[in-house]
């Protein structure tokens, strides 16, 4: 009678549920960080967004008083 002899070649059902498994693991987690980058990088826009428009306001407000005072054309009076 013949021996048939078993080759250990590619890998059992139990190791690719795991390596699966695993997977799944770290794709759960790289999806929760990058949603939570996503969502501070929002809020750090909008932000930045407000801070600009203060700045403008203020800007423009800073012209009208010195415009109200006299003092819009101070760069063409000193040509």
């Amino acid at each position: 009678m013949k021996r048939i002899r078993k080759s250990k070649i590619g890998f059992t059902l139990l190791e690719m549920v795991i390596v699966v498994a695993i997977i799944a693991i770290l794709a759960g987690v790289i999806t929760i960080s990058i949603g939570t980058f996503i969502s501070n990088s929002k809020a750090r826009s909008i932000s930045a967004d407000e801070a600009r428009s203060s700045a403008v306001v203020n800007i423009q407000s800073s012209e009208a008083r010195m415009s109200e005072l006299g003092f819009n054309n101070i760069s063409a009076s000193t040509t």
